[in-house]
Order: structure tokens, then C-alpha cells, then sequence
């Protein structure tokens, strides 16, 4: 890894290129105490980065990941408050801006989710809570959630991430080189087998 990454780095500066040495870390599916200079600067090892908003890790950190998808949309809700909030605003219009800014903020990266029973409720209770506050009315006045639904016409998110995974499945399936998406879906560990049913990484 140390003379591929000095390579990229002398072959980077050739085109006009640098490599930024406190931003560039590392990371192993395995624990060892190896370290990677460039140039003689260290290179940092991580057991977990983001990159592109999406959270990185040899553990299962989906729970987590979707904790920061639903702050991420909520902060997305707090920025276009003055759509939501107004009451003479067309609901047909909060529903379009929802829609199109908050659920795709709320399920980046979900293609790569184990959706389970626990994420899925917590996402379904984020998009109850915006709606409620989209309506203006509060969990004590007891409306069924039902009821909300037919008056906002809102995507369901859970809905939403299973389209948008076997979208993602159904892309991945149809590759044909050997790109990592196909590799990562196909691979079997060197001892023993994988287990059944859906794996958590």
C-alpha cells in the first residue's frame, strides 16, 4: 500500500497534483502496527472515516448511519421551515419540497442499509414527526397516523429505501466486468462460509 500510495503521490505531482498528507488516512480489515510513509510523513490509520457524508467501518454502523441521515434531515426541514411552516402555502408544494429535498437527504446511502424492523421505525417516526409539524398539529391531539398520511400524500421512507435497495440489487446483478459493487456481493471468506440470511456488513 506504502509504494502504491508514493506512486499516485509521483505521479499526482507530475500532472500539477499534491496529495494532502494530514487528510489522507488509512484503513485494515485486520489488526497489525504497520505505518505508511509519503515523503516522510506519516500517514494516519483509522478505524473508521466519512467520506461523502457516508460513515466507513469494518463494523456494522448502519444504527449510526442512520441516526446521522435523520439529523441531516431534519436540519434540511429547519432550512426550508418558511415552505413548511406557512399555512397559506398549497400542501400540493410542502409535498413536492419534501419529496424531492428531505427524503433523499434522509436516505443517502441507504442502498448499502440492512433494513431492519428497529431503522425502519425509526425513520417512519422522523417522517410522522415532519409531518405532524408540516399540518401543524401536535401527538397529543391523537390523529392517527393513517389519516396524516392521506391528507399529506408524502412517500412512506421505508417504502422509499426498499425501492431505492432493489433498484441497487438489481443494478448490481446486472454487471457483467468485475467492478467492487459485483465483487463485495459475490464474495465468500477464506475459512468457512458465510452465514444465512442477511449479512450484517
Amino acid at each position: 500500500m506504502e509504494e502504491q500510495l508514493n506512486t499516485l503521490n509521483i505521479k499526482s505531482k507530475e500532472v500539477g497534483l499534491k496529495m494532502h498528507k494530514v487528510k489522507t488516512k488509512f484503513m485494515t480489515n485486520y489488526e497489525n502496527d504497520d505505518t505508511i510513509q509519503i515523503e516522510n510523513a506519516s500517514i494516519e490509520k483509522v478505524q473508521k472515516y466519512k467520506y461523502l457524508g457516508k460513515s466507513t467501518c469494518m463494523k456494522d454502523l448502519t444504527n449510526e448511519e442512520v441516526d446521522i441521515r435523520i439529523r441531516a434531515g431534519w436540519s434540511c426541514f429547519g432550512k426550508n421551515r418558511e415552505i413548511f411552516l406557512d399555512k397559506n402555502m398549497p400542501l400540493s408544494l410542502k409535498k413536492q419540497v419534501y419529496d424531492q429535498c428531505i427524503l433523499p437527504t434522509m436516505t443517502y446511502g441507504c442502498q448499502t442499509w440492512s433494513l431492519t424492523k428497529i431503522i425502519g421505525n425509526k425513520l417512519k417516526v422522523a417522517q410522522r414527526a415532519m409531518e405532524r409539524k408540516i399540518l401543524g398539529i401536535k401527538i397529543k391531539d391523537k390523529i392517527p397516523c393513517k389519516n396524516i398520511r392521506q391528507q399529506t400524500h408524502i412517500k412512506d421512507v421505508v417504502l422509499f429505501v426498499e425501492r431505492l435497495k432493489r433498484d441497487w440489487a438489481g443494478h448490481v446483478a446486472r454487471m457483467s466486468d468485475n467492478r467492487w459493487a459485483k465483487r463485495a456481493t459475490e464474495w465468500q471468506p477464506r475459512i468457512g462460509k458465510r452465514s444465512r440470511g442477511r449479512q450484517p456488513l
